[in-house]
């Protein structure tokens, strides 16, 4: 689909008069207020929306969102860039945008150009993201592969040609599966089950590809287990089909369970990223991002029970309150385990018995994710110690992000990763070597307000 949107562009690049709003307490009342949904919105939610809108005034022939930007300078990539196609991005982007037109209308700091601008972009976005991730589940047996050419066909880091095994699985699966679930089309959604399912199937058998890394994981991950749980949100949000949302939560209730018998250790509140593979023994590395990721995300998929019907309420019961026990204390112990009080923010990887850095990197999404469970947390919590511990991340987590993270030359857009012995910007790619496409930061923040809403008062 060929993208024709014709805008008048809002914005200061330099963002000379913006400050950051610093917590000294995080407080419901304070959360819920008008002033800080107002913050929120606009440093984050309208910033993201309109660095959308000039990058595609700067590539207007790039049929996806456009990340092809490093975020710590904002300076385009090389054009080689412009070949390649990361399918993360395009359930993540999807995913991101989708989430974003269900609050444009409450966006009073866009003009209604903009605002007009955006949907028809995004909008527009997504059908060329959704229509070319079923052109690759069709051509690759539902096998996302990781990197695409401008061909749609898979291609290694140097751009030969790449195999592709359709016998396993991996997350851009199930960031794809997601993102075909902002189609409108109960079609494109049925595909978005389908690759759900054969994910979900594959998991079981142990048949999942690291893809965003070659470096050795030490062992079986959790993080399945944890996407797992964002997309039975995704599905019992959007799905049209009923029973596709309750097959959805079944299979993510499944999942939690497992994360919980096999990573956490609920005597001392540990969670270890990777198990042996043979023994089950659990490994000594945390990445407190991913624990925490895990909370926030099961927590929602919690909150989609509420829809259930009750023989699936009462057949994860025992779940739904050991999770609801568990995870706020989880989050709790990772933030001890794993927040940097000298240069603030959260290390990528600490030794879970000591809390000692493995990878002093602190990547940007790490502290919404945070942010995002803490609220949830906080609003399950069983004792006020556990509360007022989960709030307490929470500032840390929205300070430390606030004041250090957001480039001010780019629009406010994070910069990707930190470096926790010195504090300074550093080039290390997480993940991907582009700019997110709205997904880690905005879509917590926007779940974040949606929780505070309607949290109770202090």
């Amino acid at each position: 689909m060929k993208i024709e949107v014709s805008h008048r562009l809002n914005m200061d690049n330099t963002n000379t008069d913006w400050k950051p709003l610093l917590l000294e307490r995080a407080s419901i009342d304070t959360l819920r207020s008008d002033t800080y949904r107002r913050f929120i919105l606009e440093t984050a939610i309208v910033p993201g929306c309109r660095l959308l809108l000039a990058r595609h005034r700067r590539h207007p022939a790039w049929p996806y969102v456009d990340t092809k930007f490093n975020p710590n300078t904002g300076e385009d990539l090389p054009p080689r860039a412009f070949g390649v196609v990361y399918t993360w991005f395009l359930g993540r982007g999807s995913e991101a945008l989708d989430e974003h037109l269900r609050v444009l209308d409450g966006l009073d700091a866009l003009a209604p150009d903009e605002r007009i601008a955006l949907r028809r972009l995004f909008a527009a976005w997504i059908a060329n993201m959704t229509g070319t991730i079923i052109t690759l589940a069709d051509r690759y047996g539902d096998r996302i592969p990781f990197r695409v050419n401008r061909d749609l066909r898979a291609v290694l880091a140097d751009g030969t040609p790449a195999e592709v095994d359709t016998t396993r699985t991996g997350a851009g699966d199930l960031f794809c599966a997601k993102g075909l679930m902002s189609s409108a089309d109960p079609a494109v959604q049925r595909r978005g089950l389908e690759l759900f399912h054969r994910c979900a199937r594959l998991v079981d058998e142990q048949r999942v590809d690291m893809e965003q890394t070659t470096a050795s994981p030490g062992g079986r991950s959790h993080g399945m287990f944890m996407l797992f749980q964002g997309a039975a949100t995704c599905f019992a949000r959007k799905a049209i089909d009923p029973a596709a949302r309750h097959e959805a939560i079944n299979t993510a209730a499944r999942f939690l369970a497992l994360a919980l018998d096999v990573h956490y250790d609920p005597a001392t509140a540990i969670f270890s990223e990777y198990v042996d593979a043979e023994s089950g023994q659990r490994g000594t590395v945390l990445d407190p991002g991913h624990a925490n990721e895990l909370v926030g995300l099961g927590l929602c998929m919690l909150e989609a029970f509420e829809q259930a019907p009750p023989a699936l309420q009462e057949k994860h019961g025992v779940l739904l309150g050991r999770a609801r026990r568990e995870l706020p204390r989880l989050l709790i112990k990772s933030m001890e385990l794993g927040y940097n009080r000298r240069h603030p923010g959260l290390f990528k990887t600490v030794d879970n018995r000591t809390g000692v850095p493995i990878d002093t990197g602190m990547p940007w999404w790490n502290l919404p994710e945070t942010m995002r469970a803490a609220v949830r947390a906080a609003a399950v919590a069983e004792t006020e110690e556990i509360r007022q511990g989960c709030l307490e991340a929470f500032r840390l987590c929205h300070n430390a992000y606030f004041t250090q993270y957001l480039n001010r030359a780019n629009m406010l857009f994070p910069y990707q990763t930190l470096d926790g012995a010195t504090g300074h910007v550093v080039d290390t790619v997480p993940a991907v070597p582009e700019g997110d496409p709205l997904y880690h930061a905005n879509t917590a923040f926007l779940d974040m307000l949606d929780v505070m809403a309607v949290f109770p008062n202090d």
